[in-house]
């Protein structure tokens, strides 16, 4: 996985991303197994939530990790797509 940063450029990027696949609806309609941990059930719902909890906290380091998980799931998704 690539190393990356948390500052608001990056992090607007990734949040401008998500949304549109939001808007274009190219997320996950059916269960997708992010990692041995993670099942996305519900890929709009998901999303959702992230860029929710991210654009209001991506400068809380807490919320860094949940930041971390909307790039791997970019790039799982990317790579599927490619």
């Amino acid at each position: 996985m690539a190393q990356h940063t948390y500052d608001n450029d990056s992090v607007q990027e990734l949040l401008d991303w998500a949304k549109k696949m939001i808007e274009t609806k190219n997320y996950p309609t059916e269960k997708y197994q992010l990692n041995k941990c993670t099942t996305i059930i519900d890929g709009k719902q998901y999303l959702e939530s992230l860029v929710a909890m991210i654009a209001r906290n991506w400068e809380n380091s807490t919320f860094h990790p949940i930041i971390e998980q909307l790039w791997e799931f970019r790039e799982k998704w990317e790579d599927k797509e490619a």
